[in-house]
Formats: structure tokens, C-alpha cells, sequence
């Protein structure tokens, strides 16, 4: 090995006293005489296939202008961790991985844990577990896995599901029969999920029905607004929670009209963002009223005005919506 290697290296020394760098060459580099085809020969196939106009057709813009700065990354700072979502009696682990990645990592759980797997369906990212005894004097039970498309893109969220053999009549009921052994479940498939690494493989089927893109969209236009696909009921208490992560106060809010009244909590670093704004735009506004509708479909729209009317600032709404995006799960 050692002789191999002084090779190399005198490879390297030898082939070191010729070398230059040719990166600056093009500079120097003239155009060449056209081609010249012999009589008879066409040359209508010979062209251009990536033109320069000529700098005579350029125009010179009258005016100056700024170019705008680009958008600060808006991001939930606690994506990347794995946590435990409760409203209501729906439990649910949310973690950053598309359904396909996460697949597999569910797998190395249940085989690491011995439960044996009596149906899968990747498609629909089912998993459920045959009977197993636990310990102590508890009934056999089982137990189904859901893992569906995250709300925001590149996310995950599975939902656990138990049942008894005395309660078991060959169908799974909408809720656990014990919600304590659905805890118990979903808090150690969470811990494993949190210390292991990333699984690099992919279910390929588990990917085949899910729209990788999220639940959440920002519509542009002369009518701005947040699209999200879920329950009213849920978009109602994730909107509250990204308001106050984002670097919003709550003032007031209304839930039969689906209206929040809030204001800019300045002295918040999740707010940094709209003092910067502040000071580009030259506006004061920091009061809004934050609209949630159901619309046909089901479909949860979003919009977002000004409190008062004349600091209303496109830039400033177009902000807000985008902040408040980023933290709905």
C-alpha cells in the first residue's frame, strides 16, 4: 500500500508541472470562418439551435429601480421534530417525512417491537397488527396504523387505532376501545421515530395516492387567501396556533364567523419579519382581522385585511398570509 501511494503522489507531482489553468481561455477565444459546403450540398439543416440576438435589439429601461429582496424563509421551528397532536379525541404523530419515507421506518417498529403485521395496504398507508397478549391483565388487542399526507409539504402524520378481542366484531370502530393503550402506543412509536435516524428507503406504493405537495396552498391574484384541506373544526385550532407562533396577539375572535381580530406582537422574534417590512414599506399598520370560511367542497379559504382600511399595504397582507402558511400543521 505504502508503494501504490508514492505513486500517486508522484503521478500527481509530475502531471503538477505542466498543469494551468484554462478557465479564462473563452477570453481570448475568435470567431471562426463560416462553413463552407460544397456545391450541391444543402445546408437549410444547418443552423443556430441557441441564437444571442444581436445587443442593437436591447432596450435600455427609462427610470430606476430596486430590486425587491427576497422573502425571508418562513418555517415552523418545530419541524424537524417529532411531536404528539391531540384535538379533541383524534390523536396523532406529526413528523417531518413524506408518506413513502415514513413507511418503511413504521415497518422497522413493528418488527423491532414483534408485533406481527396481518395486513398491509401501502396505497392507502394502512399497516394492521395481528392479536398479541400485553403484559399484565389486559385483554389480547390489536392495533392499525394510518399514515396520510402531512399538512404541509413534506409531512407526515400517522394515527393509531385500537382494538379488544371482547369488543372486536371483525370491523375497526372510529375510536380506540382503550384510549390509555392508544396513548401508550402512539407515545413509543413517537420515541422510536424521534432517536432513530431517518430510514434512506422509500414505499414506492406508499407514495402512489398522496400528493406530495401538503394540504396548504397561497393563492396570488387580485384575491389573495390560504387554501387548506381539512376539517373545520381543526383548521379552526391550527390557525389559533400558528397566529401566536408566527408573531401574532390574539385580541379578539369570533368563532361562529370564523373571524380572529390580531395584532403584531413586535417584541416577539417570530415578528421579525414584519419590522423589517415595516421599514421598507414605510407603513404602520399592525392590526389585522383574519378570515376562515368553509366554501364548497369543504375547502378551508383564508383571508387577511387590515383593521384600519387606509394602512391596508399589499406587500403587508401578501406577508401576513405567507406567515401565517408557514405555521399551520
Amino acid at each position: 500500500m505504502k508503494q501504490i501511494w508514492i505513486l500517486l503522489l508522484g503521478v500527481a507531482v509530475a502531471s503538477g508541472c505542466t498543469w494551468r489553468d484554462r478557465a479564462n481561455d473563452y477570453r481570448q477565444a475568435s470567431l471562426s470562418k463560416p462553413l463552407v459546403l460544397p456545391q450541391g450540398i444543402s445546408g437549410s439543416a444547418l443552423h443556430d439551435s441557441y441564437r444571442v440576438p444581436g445587443i442593437e435589439s436591447h432596450v435600455v429601461l427609462p427610470g430606476e429601480f430596486a430590486v425587491p429582496k427576497p422573502d425571508p424563509l418562513v418555517k415552523d421551528s418545530d419541524q424537524g421534530v417529532v411531536r404528539v397532536q391531540k384535538m379533541g379525541d383524534d390523536r396523532w404523530i406529526l413528523l417531518d417525512g413524506t408518506p413513502g419515507q415514513i413507511w418503511p421506518r413504521l415497518r422497522g417498529f413493528l418488527n423491532l417491537g414483534g408485533f406481527p403485521v396481518a395486513r398491509t395496504d401501502a396505497v392507502n398507508g394502512l399497516i394492521e397488527t395481528g392479536w398479541v397478549q400485553p403484559k399484565g391483565d389486559l385483554p389480547r388487542e390489536r392495533f392499525r396504523f394510518r399514515i396520510d399526507q402531512g399538512v404541509q409539504r413534506g409531512t407526515s402524520e400517522i394515527h393509531v387505532l385500537q382494538s379488544v378481542v371482547e369488543n372486536d366484531q371483525g370491523q375497526w370502530s372510529r375510536g380506540s376501545f382503550s384510549e390509555q393503550r392508544e396513548q401508550a402506543m402512539t407515545m413509543a412509536l413517537a420515541q422510536y421515530l424521534a432517536d432513530s435516524e431517518a430510514a434512506s428507503s422509500v414505499s414506492m406504493l406508499a407514495e402512489r395516492n398522496v400528493d406530495a405537495g401538503g394540504k396548504i396552498f397561497l393563492e396570488g391574484g387580485s384575491d389573495p387567501h390560504i387554501r387548506l384541506l381539512l376539517p373545520y373544526e381543526r383548521a379552526w385550532a391550527s390557525l389559533a396556533n400558528a397566529l401566536e407562533k408566527s408573531g401574532f396577539i390574539i385580541d379578539d375572535l369570533n368563532r361562529s364567523e370564523g373571524r380572529y381580530w390580531v395584532t403584531i406582537d413586535t417584541d416577539a422574534d417570530s415578528s421579525l419579519w414584519f419590522r423589517r417590512l415595516v421599514k421598507d414599506e414605510d407603513v404602520k399598520g399592525g392590526s389585522f382581522i383574519v378570515d376562515m370560511r368553509q366554501v364548497e367542497g369543504g375547502e378551508i379559504q383564508i383571508r387577511v385585511t387590515a383593521k384600519d382600511k387606509s394602512e391596508s399595504n399589499a406587500a403587508i397582507l401578501d406577508r401576513v398570509l405567507k406567515q401565517i402558511k408557514g405555521f399551520i400543521s
